[in-house]
């Protein structure tokens, strides 16, 4: 037979079918993206495409030697693997038990012990082959430790699922099959590459997170995608040939390198008719390398085939079931008490709301016992005491640990994993953060930066709108991609008639050209579980403040900084634990400050939040008219006592004019050129205050 990689056989007979109504949604992802990744990665590797054509003939050769020895070839292969779990906190952090479940499906699958190969076709009972295969998940890492076999691993990659995602993390590929769990693996359900010596960092599969196993955020029907990729892996094709175009008429000259696979063109997406002959002979409707989600077979051939890959030094398919490799991963160590580890659904939540621990120790855990750090404790056998869910009731820093027992012994978790518990209101109001030194919420603490990638919002020492310090990103390091947060710890806007967050911000583009660099204010009404962007500041509209510079930008005055007032009415948003945050998203250009971030809230009298506790007693007066104004306006205040002061401050909490009231009684007083903006007047006598707003139309 001829290379499946060109057209062979003769044109046989044709059936077509009409296929309206039988494609599946356009939304659901190709099942399988091997014939693209195997373009991509032929295209990165130049010669890999002839040197696996010029090897095909001997992979054939081989297959058709062990197919001759029969019975003889029967050892059983275990092939060692890790799961790569990518994932930005969202559902396709798949559960172990899903990942479980994947294992037991893809065995049964190579082992022909999967429940329906009672429903295989008569034409293909007696080739239906056991692989006498099995994949077990490795219980040591590559340095030898006590391992679970499976990686989580946050990063935003996983919406894109492809090799550059996987240079994240990779084990050994000589000894670990690698699978990689993602949101999105490339536009299908999953994909890998045939054997190659070239591109070792890249080898493994890729699974989109709904396609792996048949509970979880997966099922039944999507349940055989593992098992079709690990053919791919061990370098079978298509029953069709080598490419995503099923149902095609040329298919029919198209050889697979499988004497016992018929040629056929290949089941349209989702379409199963065990009976359907399309060049001349039956169609192996039912394979595993099929897209028909009908699959419950490999052939003799097959089998032969991929036992043929794995006698193969090519990507050291040969090394993975050594007994030195099988000792070295530890895939056949008795299930001893190793090690205790748990994962959280947030590090940082407000009072009142709950934490949600899960276990992730191994092996055979019988029972768990919870030290919450708060004086408080949770022991038992059952899954409530197994992955329970907290509420603490106080606010505070609480290291948690986990103790996990057997009949054997017990251990506990080495390091503790730090629940920061949020009170509301936790930041001053009106907040004034300025960044300087030993004052402000920096100062307490109450900022957590967060960088996903690349540089980090970072205090700048010598350069600030206002004082000496800001805070900055080193954008100028960055190529493009990386994001870093800041966020607030929380602010009381509760029964707030409206909310005024200011700042001001520097930003420049390099000289080498315009870039799209973001600049994000958010906030969160219910403690960071999401996010409203209020202000997007664009690199290609409003971000650059100075001119271009062609080395690291230093704002070098006010005149290179502008400012922002964002207004917030919406009462969802008036909550006392309100949190604020500021994104940068590098698209390449120079580097970003920030500084002189203020919050006020203002009630429906127009009281600035601060002041409104002390207003009880308010026998103070104060009218602002016209209001709003056009730049003037004439104050009339009234106290009792002795003296008061007025003073009046922008949004951003800068003092515009000040003016001693002297005496027991009322004034007027004109105010002139204010500047467009929302202003707030205030009068002061003794221990009282009162505010309004007065608002300056541009």
């Amino acid at each position: 037979m001829m290379n499946f990689f060109s057209a062979v056989k003769p044109l046989a007979a044709l059936m077509m079918l009409t296929l309206v109504g039988l494609i599946v949604n356009a939304q659901e992802p190709l099942p399988c993206g091997q014939p693209g990744a195997q373009a991509d990665f032929d295209a990165a590797h130049p010669g890999a495409a002839a040197e696996r054509e010029a090897d095909e003939q001997s992979a054939r050769a081989s297959a058709q030697a062990l197919l001759e020895r029969g019975a003889q070839d029967s050892e059983l292969y275990i092939i060692p693997v890790v799961f790569h779990v990518i994932h930005d906190n969202g559902e396709e952090n798949i559960s172990d038990a899903q990942i479980f479940d994947a294992m037991e499906i893809l065995n049964a699958d190579f082992r022909k012990l999967n429940a329906d190969t009672g429903q295989i076709v008569a034409g293909f009972v007696d080739i239906a082959a056991d692989i006498d295969v099995e994949f077990r998940l490795a219980k040591r890492d590559p340095l030898g430790n006590c391992h679970s076999g499976i990686n989580r691993l946050q990063d935003p990659l996983t919406y894109e699922g492809n090799n550059e995602m996987k240079q994240l993390i990779h084990w050994p590929r000589e000894s670990y099959m690698n699978v990689y769990v993602a949101a999105s693996a490339a536009g299908a359900a999953g994909y890998t590459n045939y054997p190659s010596d070239w591109g070792a960092n890249t080898d493994g599969i890729v699974l989109k997170h709904d396609y792996v196993g048949s509970i979880g955020t997966s099922n039944a029907y999507r349940s055989r995608t593992l098992t079709h990729e690990c053919g791919h892996w061990l370098n079978l094709p298509h029953t069709w040939g080598s490419s995503n175009n099923p149902n095609e008429e040329d298919n029919c000259e198209v050889d697979d390198g499988v004497e016992d696979t018929p040629l056929c063109l290949g089941s349209p997406v989702g379409f199963c008719d065990p009976e359907r002959t399309t060049c001349g002979s039956l169609d192996n409707v039912q394979n595993y390398m099929e897209y028909s989600y009908c699959s419950r077979m490999y052939t003799l051939g097959q089998r032969a085939r991929m036992r043929a890959a794995l006698n193969n030094s090519t990507a050291d398919r040969d090394e993975l079931w050594t007994p030195q490799n099988i000792e070295n991963t530890g895939v056949l160590e008795e299930e001893l008490l190793c090690r205790a580890e748990f994962t959280v659904d947030r590090n940082v939540v407000c009072l009142g709301n709950p934490v949600q621990f899960v276990d992730a120790s191994f092996f055979g855990i019988t029972g768990w016992s919870w030290d919450f750090g708060d004086g408080t404790t949770l022991e038992g056998t059952s899954e409530l005491e197994q992955n329970p869910s907290r509420v603490f009731s106080e606010a505070g820093e609480f290291e948690v640990y986990l103790t996990v027992s057997n009949e054997s012994g017990s251990v506990t978790s080495q390091d503790p994993v730090v629940i920061r518990v949020l009170d509301d209101g936790m930041l001053p109001s009106p907040l004034v953060e300025g960044f300087e030194s030993a004052t402000g919420p920096w100062s307490e603490g109450q900022w957590e930066v967060q960088t996903l990638d690349g540089q980090a919002w970072q205090i700048r020492e010598t350069t600030g709108y206002s004082g000496a310090r800001s805070l900055y990103v080193r954008n100028r390091q960055n190529e493009g991609g990386e994001i870093t947060r800041v966020t607030s710890t929380t602010y009381d806007a509760a029964g707030m008639a409206s909310l005024f967050i200011s700042y001001k911000y520097a930003y420049s583009h390099r000289t080498t050209g315009e870039t799209d660099d973001r600049l994000k204010l958010q906030v969160s009404k219910d403690c960071g579980d999401t996010w409203n962007t209020r202000q997007f500041h664009r690199g290609i509209i409003d971000l650059p403040t100075a001119e271009d510079h062609g080395g690291n930008f230093y704002p070098s005055g006010t005149d290179e900084w502008t400012g922002h007032i964002e207004e917030v009415t919406n009462d969802i948003y008036m909550v006392p634990n309100l949190r604020v945050r500021f994104e940068f998203e590098s698209k390449g250009g120079n580097n970003v400050f920030l500084d002189d971030i203020n919050v006020y809230g203002v009630d429906s009298l127009g009281n600035v939040q601060s002041f409104v506790d002390d207003m009880a007693p308010n026998d103070l007066s104060l009218d602002v008219f016209p209001n709003p104004s056009e730049g003037q306006a004439t104050v009339a205040a009234f106290w009792p006592g002795s003296d008061a002061e007025l003073d009046v401050r922008d949004a951003t909490g800068r003092l515009v004019y000040q003016e001693k009231l002297l005496g027991n009684g009322g004034r007027r007083v004109t105010l002139n050129g204010l500047a467009p903006g929302v202003h707030f007047i205030g009068l002061t006598s003794g221990n009282r205050h009162t505010v309004q707003r007065l608002l300056v139309l541009r």
